[in-house]
């Protein structure tokens, strides 16, 4: 038999230390109180001196369930490093190494703070990272201890949390602005919405070059933004005429250059954007990037995407999704900052500057409502 005394504050503190050491058939023996600190006897505090003991077999039977995890996992690990494994598969390897470290976890303690269960219900709901929920709850336990949902204060707190996970900037734009990303995350749109801020808002000289030439609906769309903007565009077809044309707009303060969209999953387009970069050498390179996207895509996105090296990221369609994690997200992936998010289709009304305050507390009152909502329902 393993005996144990636990100095503590109170019973429920013994409890979870004993949960946690002895494990869950574990029994006390005794409880007594006792005094310490102080001088001479003044200024003594009084504790709980708790005794505990288990039997050793149920502690080797834990340790053998935990043992047993454990090799399940560097079992699937040996298995996929003898095959090519792609981002999306190690992001699923990663996911179960965090759930198993979850399930040890639980063995242990079944006395995980409600607040926390919440917060990472919330969190999941809006597609954080996984390891990013992890290390904001971790923050909230070593700055406040816990958090209250009922009290009016917690969508403060939570954005205070929120704000070093987000990572934002807004710098002067000029010279060669292109536009890298997927299909179907608005760059087009997006690209004008910014030329027609440039233009009307920050009265620049303002041109816009084309080479998505794949899509004739796309190079449509644009003409038709740019002459309703008196906006000159050109387009290339190939990276001699792009030369060509950037050369004609050097004396413009601003040339947004659409692209057209490719996937992250295949390689020789990606390879193609690369090298159209290279040519065109600009000085501003912003992925844009969906929100209605999953955080396994995105991660994958970022990562593909980073052989051009961009130096911002844009969130488009902010307003066809209910999860908002990405604004957590992108900075765990992708050492670019957030430039623009945007929130609808109207040119140019439908785009913010990205400011990481603002998108906090705009996270923080969605992370809260979610909670409250939810447990409405419970």
């Amino acid at each position: 038999m393993i005996v144990k005394k636990y100095v503590v504050k109170d019973i429920k503190e013994a409890l979870e230390k004993i949960k946690i050491e002895l494990g869950k058939d574990a029994v006390i023996l005794g409880t007594r109180k006792i005094k310490k600190g102080g001088f001479l006897g003044i200024g003594a505090k009084t504790f709980l001196e708790v005794t505990a003991a288990v039997e050793e077999k149920e502690v080797e039977k834990q340790k053998q369930n935990e043992n047993k995890q454990i090799y399940q996992l560097q079992e699937l690990l040996s298995k996929n490093s003898k095959t090519t494994t792609s981002s999306s598969e190690l992001s699923e390897i990663k996911k179960m190494m965090y759930e198993l470290k979850t399930m040890v976890s639980s063995q242990k303690s079944d006395n995980e703070p409600e607040w926390s269960k919440d917060l990472r219900k919330s969190l999941s709901f809006h597609d954080v990272n996984f390891e990013i929920i992890e290390k904001i709850i971790e923050y909230i336990k070593i700055k406040y201890g816990s958090i209250d949902f009922n009290d009016e204060n917690s969508r403060f707190v939570l954005s205070e949390v929120f704000l070093p996970f987000i990572k934002t900037e807004v710098p002067d734009l000029t010279g060669k602005v292109m536009f890298v990303g997927p299909t179907g995350v608005g760059k087009t749109t997006t690209l004008a919405k910014l030329a027609a801020k440039m233009s009307i808002n920050n009265h620049k000289k303002v041109g816009i070059l084309t080479l998505d030439t794949y899509r004739i609906a796309a190079t449509e769309q644009l003409k038709t933004y740019a002459t309703l903007m008196d906006i000159p565009m050109r387009v290339a077809y190939t990276p001699k005429e792009a030369k060509i044309e950037l050369e004609a707009m050097a004396d413009f303060d601003l040339v947004f250059i659409d692209t057209a969209g490719r996937s992250q999953k295949n390689d020789l387009q990606m390879n193609e954007i690369k090298a159209m970069s290279e040519i065109i050498n600009p000085d501003f390179i912003f992925l844009v990037v969906g929100m209605q996207y999953r955080s396994n895509d995105v991660e994958l996105i970022t990562k593909k995407f980073s052989s051009v090296s961009p130096t911002h990221v844009i969130l488009t369609k902010m307003d066809e999704t209910s999860s908002l994690g990405h604004f957590l997200n992108i900075g765990h992936y992708i050492n670019s900052p957030i430039i623009f998010v945007t929130n609808g289709q109207r040119v140019p009304d439908d785009i913010m500057e990205a400011n990481n305050k603002e998108l906090s507390i705009i996270l923080s009152r969605e992370v809260l409502n979610y909670v409250k909502s939810s447990k409405q329902f419970d």
